[in-house]
């Protein structure tokens, strides 16, 4: 797994970095996902501090998530370097576990980047398909960007290098999805994420 702390220039290098396995990935071994969600009557810092903190994290999903430092103790707040557990069925159970590549802020625009893997990652339906012992495939380059707009706020999304591989997954409610997992992975931002975070700003 990759771990890196902040410094000036580190976003620009994983944004290039992230750009250019877009460009080189094919059709039978990863995809690129890209979205950008409006939220009317949002502000960017809130919707910014809900996604890097474990409370506000925890209380959007509706799922335990937590961050934790680089000497392995619980962070309140994410900061780059640290890891992230989320969608935990257990306390050592997570669905999603991904690590804080950079964090960068201004004022109306925050944005987080990190190395994402998901569950999703070891369930093909063909095992010869699976490349990384222990973890299905390389992790993801996850880029999500919170910016102020005249409306209200936006969350622009790049994902890159999510395998195209077919799985099977079973969800908590004992239905099953099968199909390319980065199809999957792009439905489940939205029901996942973007309604759970529009359900939270109308409570």
């Amino acid at each position: 797994m990759l771990r890196t702390t902040g410094r000036a220039g580190t976003l620009a290098a994983i944004t290039l970095a992230a750009i250019t396995l877009a460009a080189t990935a094919t059709a039978a071994s990863a995809g690129t996902l890209q979205q950008t969600v409006h939220f009317v009557g949002a502000d960017a810092q809130a919707l910014f501090d809900l996604y890097v903190t474990g409370e506000g994290h925890t209380a959007v999903t509706g799922l335990p998530a937590r961050f934790v430092g680089t000497d392995g103790a619980e962070v309140a707040r994410a900061s780059a370097g640290d890891e992230m557990f989320a969608f935990c069925f257990e306390p050592e159970m997570c669905g999603l576990d991904a690590h804080v590549l950079d964090i960068q802020q201004a004022p109306g625009r925050y944005t987080v980047v990190l190395a994402w893997w998901a569950f999703g990652w070891v369930m093909a339906t063909d095992p010869a398909q699976l490349t990384v012992e222990g973890r299905g495939a390389p992790d993801s380059t996850l880029i999500l960007t919170f910016a102020d707009t005249p409306a209200g706020a936006q969350i622009e999304l790049v994902q890159a290098n999510v395998p195209d591989y077919e799985v099977r997954l079973q969800n908590p409610d004992g239905s099953e999805e099968v199909g390319p997992l980065s199809r999957i992975v792009n439905s489940h931002w939205n029901t996942l994420y973007w309604d759970a975070y529009r359900r939270y700003l109308a409570e």
